[in-house]
């Protein structure tokens, strides 16, 4: 059974079992990178915001019988109340330009791959990727919850694409704040140790040991954007006294590595298009590039 015709028999059966307070039917979702979810969305027509609950998971599950349509049906329908709980805080969210100047933060992103996206919202090229604007609707120490500015939004508010990065650039620094760790550390909390000790082996066979920093958020969510707070890849440049090479491993987080007397910028290259191949979710990979920090000219190119 394909994957659309899985959604809709959830989609009826989910239907059949909340009656008619509710319009229930499956869809299909853009997020980061242009990527696809198929997901059942939730209707009830008393209110006005719609929860689509992603199935991938439950496909997955149903292909190796691990469940069935029926127990997918009622994994679905408790998602989707467990998120109404969630939801409560959007409901109430006064959306007026006074009460959200402060939770406006940045991303970086993937300016190819989001070329459709991209079309609805506003953003600031950077390099080969894209500075988009999001609202914070909640976080803790283990989750956000936002919204995309889109350009209707925008516009609502009457402020330009300028005065939002001013914002977010004050914003992005106070509420995600900057966590700079060495790579080992986020190895031992995300990877395993062994196989990247291994491709790093394959590439980099110099004896000398070679720093590699890893940047992003305390949150560790979209921490790419890091790179472009004031003051945290010119610090780590002046430490090794060096320019600087940036490996985006995700749009979670950046590598940063002293660029040395050995041109690694082809090495690198391929350990960042292995990495994405083989390690980093298709709506999680940031570029394909390896990006360089001068120290000297304070850009990044």
């Amino acid at each position: 059974m394909e994957l659309k015709n899985f959604a809709a028999l959830i989609a009826v059966g989910a239907q059949e079992q909340l009656g008619d307070q509710y319009e229930i039917s499956n869809t299909v979702t853009m997020k980061n990178n242009s990527t696809e979810y198929t997901g059942i969305m939730f209707q009830k027509k008393s209110e006005n915001l719609a929860p689509t609950i992603y199935i991938e998971d439950l496909y997955e599950s149903y292909k190796i019988q691990e469940v069935t349509i029926q127990d997918a049906i009622k994994e679905v329908i408790d998602r989707y109340e467990k998120s109404i709980k969630g939801l409560q805080r959007i409901r109430g969210l006064n959306v007026d330009y006074a009460s959200c100047q402060d939770r406006i933060v940045y991303r970086l992103v993937s300016r190819e791959r989001n070329s459709f996206i991209l079309k609805d919202m506003p953003y600031i090229p950077f390099l080969d990727m894209a500075i988009t604007f999001h609202l914070v609707v909640s976080i803790n120490d283990s989750c956000m919850q936002s919204l995309k500015i889109t350009r209707e939004l925008q516009q609502r508010w009457g402020i330009s694409v300028e005065q939002l990065l001013k914002l977010a650039k004050k914003n992005t620094q106070e509420l995600l704040p900057a966590r700079v760790c060495e790579l080992s550390q986020l190895v031992e909390c995300y990877m395993n140790p062994k196989e990247w000790k291994l491709e790093l082996e394959e590439d980099l066979t110099n004896e000398e040991k070679m720093d590699m920093i890893v940047v992003s958020n305390e949150l560790g969510i979209n921490g790419a954007s890091v790179v472009l707070y004031d003051g945290v890849i010119k610090e780590i440049a002046n430490k090794y006294e060096s320019d600087l090479y940036l490996l985006p491993s995700s749009i979670h987080e950046m590598i940063v590595v002293p660029v040395g007397e050995d041109d690694l910028q082809k090495t690198f290259s391929s350990m960042v298009d292995n990495i994405n191949q083989r390690y980093v979710a298709e709506d999680e990979i940031l570029s394909d590039r390896v990006y360089t920090y001068r120290r000297e000219e304070k850009k990044f190119e």
